[in-house]
């Protein structure tokens, strides 16, 4: 019910008054861990929580997040994989048996591609925790998005460890919609084992989801067979 938000959950980072430098090189340091030509991987686990301060988990997924020297990117989230490579961009959706094609995003960062949210975000706390830097985030008055707060936790090795998201809409945890259960829910990830290990070449290359036929006809590979292709390419219009 909730893997499709929590996939295109974003990262956000700006800057404010005195905290400016600071936080902006933090921000300058985290960003050039993620994007250095060395290969990447760790675990994420991803928890759902029908309140700000629930204890109980509703819902909760793991997360593996793959990247090679050439910062091609693997992740997947749930039943949900999600490819960018040099040739080609991929999401499939395992729950709804589908496979989306398009043309590789230039700069693909996954989660930690943050400008297009900059200016909806300010900085209300940045707090050194001796182990770590966490850094408290609220969104600014009439803005779109779907969080009142963000709270993110950086080592000192400038990696994410852990991000806590606070919905400012209310979602229905009703199982049957007959009896509305509305809740502000908060959903927090967490990220572990972050190695620099190379990772499988195949996992990066695009035929083993897909191949081409001489006459441009695209064949899944043997898991995928059944899904639906959505081809979105520009260069097949």
């Amino acid at each position: 019910m909730f893997c499709k938000k929590i996939i295109y959950v974003w990262v956000l980072f700006t800057c404010c008054l005195a905290h400016t430098q600071t936080v902006n090189e933090v921000f300058q340091k985290v960003a050039k861990q993620y994007s250095l030509a060395q290969p990447l991987q760790y675990k994420s686990s991803y928890a759902l929580y029908k309140d700000f301060d629930s204890k109980k988990i509703e819902e909760s997924y793991k997360g593996t997040y793959y990247k090679n020297a050439g910062n091609e990117i693997y992740t997947k989230v749930g039943e949900t994989e999600i490819l960018n490579s040099k040739t080609v961009y991929l999401k499939i959706s395992h729950p709804e048996k589908a496979l989306e094609i398009s043309d590789p995003v230039p700069n693909y960062a996954g989660d930690f591609d943050m400008k297009p949210l900059l200016a909806l975000c300010k900085i209300e706390k940045f707090v050194d925790r001796k182990t770590y830097w966490e850094i408290t985030l609220v969104a600014k008055p009439y803005s779109s998005l779907p969080y009142s707060k963000i709270i993110i936790q950086i080592t000192k090795g400038f990696l994410i460890q852990k991000q806590t998201f606070y919905y400012s809409t209310v979602v229905n945890f009703s199982k049957d919609y007959r009896s509305p259960d509305p809740h502000y829910p908060r959903l927090e990830i967490i990220n572990s084992n972050y190695n620099r290990n190379p990772v499988n070449a195949s996992i990066f290359n695009s035929k083993t989801y897909f191949t081409t036929s001489a006459k441009k006809e695209i064949i899944l590979a043997e898991r995928l067979k059944k899904y639906e292709i959505i081809d979105q390419r520009v260069s097949n219009k």
